[in-house]
């Protein structure tokens, strides 16, 4: 395969994994951002997805490890995300005081 049709397809599963994760179908969408990935190797959006799908599944670590790479890729929604992260770990810190 070429280096453009891999992006074509990278795209493409991407788009279904955004789909998918709208849909509430976490599973499907982690599947489509993980193909991407393998297409596209340095596909910062669709690492920062995957991400969020895992940490909407509870999957903290995998969740972290995405995000960081997205990071390094040089993502620029990942600061919303750090953020959401953030005010995740403080909630959770406080409930369990609770």
């Amino acid at each position: 395969m070429t280096k453009k049709h891999n992006q074509a397809c990278a795209n493409t599963y991407y788009s279904q994994g955004l789909v998918h994760s709208k849909n509430g179908e976490l599973d499907k969408a982690i599947k489509n951002y993980t193909k991407a990935i393998e297409l596209k190797p340095d596909y910062a959006d669709a690492y920062y997805n995957r991400g969020g799908a895992f940490l909407r599944l509870g999957e903290r670590e995998k969740a972290k490890l995405d995000l960081a790479i997205a990071r390094k890729l040089g993502s620029d929604a990942i600061t919303a995300l750090d953020k959401i992260l953030q005010d995740y770990d403080r909630a959770w810190k406080t409930l369990g005081n609770l």
